[in-house]
């Protein structure tokens, strides 16, 4: 296994992916009440859904670092 990180997803890293998701979210769905940090988690999670469904994803994609500058994640 190499220490670096992978460069590439697959399309079956994508379908992976989106069905971890939606799986995710279908659990959040049965809960009655959500914390808020879950309630900003679910928001994101279906923001992330949307994307990996595009079909411009099937194929696979190349990952890129952002620049700290970049990042929205706080």
């Amino acid at each position: 296994m190499s220490d670096q990180p992978q460069r590439w997803l697959a399309g079956e890293d994508i379908a992976a992916l989106r069905f971890a998701a939606n799986r995710q979210l279908a659990r959040w769905s049965a809960r009655p009440k959500l914390s808020p940090h879950q309630h900003a988690q679910r928001n994101a999670l279906t923001r992330a859904v949307h994307v990996l469904h595009d079909s411009a994803l099937a194929g696979g994609c190349e990952l890129h670092a952002l620049a700290d500058e970049q990042r929205t994640d706080a």
